[in-house]
């Protein structure tokens, strides 16, 4: 019997778990919550940013918007709060194409509020048509004469 008595003793003395392994195993439990907690971190900035980012968006192409229909004009100006978002600022950049009928319009938002150290920054391109070519054209339709894409008619529809 004191067999069967020493292998018992062998085979419950390796049943439990070493103190080095212990602590090992705490060890890396610790290290990898402190990595997810980073991740998670990290994730929560970057959604932040990118809501931020497409409030900037937003601004932008209401700003273009506004341009196109003619409400403000193509002018380049600086440092212009938003009405909606005072947290933002906008300019405008107006520039020529090879096609003197468009013009380049560059919309550029910028975070104003201080909340960051590299505040956001956020810039929409879009190409419109001359206001100035508008105006001619209008000018011309009240005078009678209409504009096709063959050249100008009068109001009869003859050439």
């Amino acid at each position: 019997m004191t067999r069967g008595r020493q292998r018992f003793r062998r085979s419950a003395a390796r049943a439990g778990l070493s103190l080095l392994e212990v602590i090992l195993a705490i060890a890396i439990l610790g290290g990898s919550i402190a990595v997810i907690g980073e991740l998670v971190r990290l994730g929560a900035r970057q959604a932040e940013e990118a809501r931020e980012l497409t409030i900037a968006q937003l601004l932008c192409e209401s700003v273009l918007e506004e341009i196109a229909a003619g409400v403000i004009a193509p002018e380049a100006v600086g440092d212009v709060p938003f009405e909606l978002d005072p947290r933002w600022s906008y300019s405008i950049d107006v520039g020529s194409l090879d096609n003197p009928d468009l013009l380049q319009v560059t919309v550029m938002a910028q975070q104003v509020d201080g909340s960051r150290e590299i505040p956001l920054y956020y810039s929409l391109t879009r190409w419109i048509l001359d206001p100035n070519l508008e105006l001619e054209l209008d000018a011309l339709d009240a005078m009678g004469f209409g504009v096709s894409g063959s050249g100008l008619q009068d109001s009869t529809g003859e050439p």
